[in-house]
């Protein structure tokens, strides 16, 4: 599979752009890895009707992307929540 880009919502990249660097590249580490393969990580309980709805969990943050098919494939980043291993 060819890695699809990603969009992120406002308010979640004015969240990021807020956290610490170190922070911020692990997100995005994450976020190409979920570009390379978005259905390869767990689906989000919250949203367990809808299988194109995905989690990323990192020491920092939890993203939540949705998986939009079609002629321009791509994940939109819609929400971020602090983690709870956040120290």
């Amino acid at each position: 599979m060819t890695a699809v880009p990603a969009r992120i919502a406002p308010n979640v990249g004015a969240t990021i752009r807020d956290l610490p660097a170190a922070a911020r590249k692990e997100l995005q580490d994450a976020l190409l890895r979920a570009c390379e393969d978005p259905w390869g990580w767990p689906q989000a309980d919250k949203y367990e009707m809808d299988e194109s709805v995905r989690v990323i969990a990192t020491r920092a943050a939890i993203l939540f992307y949705v998986i939009i098919p079609g002629p321009d494939p791509h994940l939109w980043v819609f929400s971020i929540t602090p983690s709870p291993l956040q120290p």
